[in-house]
């Protein structure tokens, strides 16, 4: 499929739903005009069986990628989702078996498959980083991690929080964003996208591609949907709605949000595609 330069297009993918763009958007703007096929992922991490509402904002904007050309990746945390995503988390997250993500990961396809395209033309690659995690030796991961440093993960808000409230910070999730760095270099990608509140951990896949590949990875950071107590909606947090509820119940729940966010699914969702993408 031949990547699009469709002006009106690369400004809406550029803008709609995005929170930060690094390096910046007029060098990422450049590179698009510039007709390149870029190679970008999004991750999503297995903690639980379904996908939901909050994941919606990331896929949509994965397929914009998609439908102008990009080589879009559907990545499966298998094995980070083991530790699990220590980002504004206040307590240790409870560690996952490999087998339990593997069977919560079973219909994440399927689900995504409500918004992203898996066949056809320029179909969306799936892939596990347990293919390449699973794979690393002790000392291969230690001399990855060697190319960041304690500061660097240290200097992160909810690590501070932690320290403050004299909590602790186990050892795996400390590795934690060093783990999800390293999907960068294992997928060699230009772009990754992910909601702001994944900002730290993209930063570090970042600073890891220079340091290791000596590649400049750009990072989209999308706006977050929030329940009504200005909480993102996630599994952890018990406010999801999942992505597999019937069309109608699901638009339904959405446009049921406070006044205030109903303005931002607005902005997010445009109603006639939305019923229609999320009928199967």
């Amino acid at each position: 499929m031949k990547v699009s330069k469709q002006e009106d297009k690369i400004d809406e993918l550029l803008t709609r739903g995005v929170d930060k763009i690094y390096l910046s958007r007029e060098k990422l703007e450049e590179v698009l005009r510039s007709g390149k096929k870029l190679r970008l992922y999004q991750g999503f991490d297995p903690t639980g069986d379904k996908l939901h509402i909050g994941h919606m904002v990331g896929l949509r904007k994965l397929a914009e990628w998609q439908k102008l050309g990009h080589h879009v990746i559907f990545l499966i945390g298998d094995y980070t989702a083991m530790i699990g995503d220590p980002s504004g988390k206040l307590s240790t997250r409870k560690v996952l078996t490999h087998e339990q993500t593997l069977a919560n990961a079973k219909n994440y396809k399927e689900q995504a498959s409500k918004i992203l395209k898996f066949d056809g033309d320029n179909p969306a690659e799936v892939l596990f980083n347990g293919d390449w995690l699973g794979k690393l030796s002790a000392i291969e991961f230690l001399r990855i991690a060697g190319n960041l440093t304690y500061s660097q993960v240290i200097e992160r808000d909810m690590f501070q929080e932690r320290l403050k409230q004299g909590q602790d910070i186990s050892t795996n999730e400390f590795l934690y964003p060093v783990m999800q760095a390293y999907d960068s270099v294992a997928m060699d990608v230009d772009l990754e996208v992910g909601g702001k509140d994944q900002m730290f951990n993209m930063m570090m896949g970042r600073k890891l591609m220079r340091n290791m590949m000596k590649k400049e990875k750009f990072v989209m950071t999308t706006k977050l949907l929030e329940d009504k107590h200005g909480v993102k909606i996630g599994k952890t947090e018990g406010n999801a709605i999942a992505l597999d509820d019937k069309p109608e119940d699901l638009f339904g729940k959405i446009m049921a949000k406070p006044k205030k966010r109903k303005g931002l699914g607005k902005k997010l969702f445009k109603k006639k595609k939305f019923r229609r993408k999320c009928k199967k």
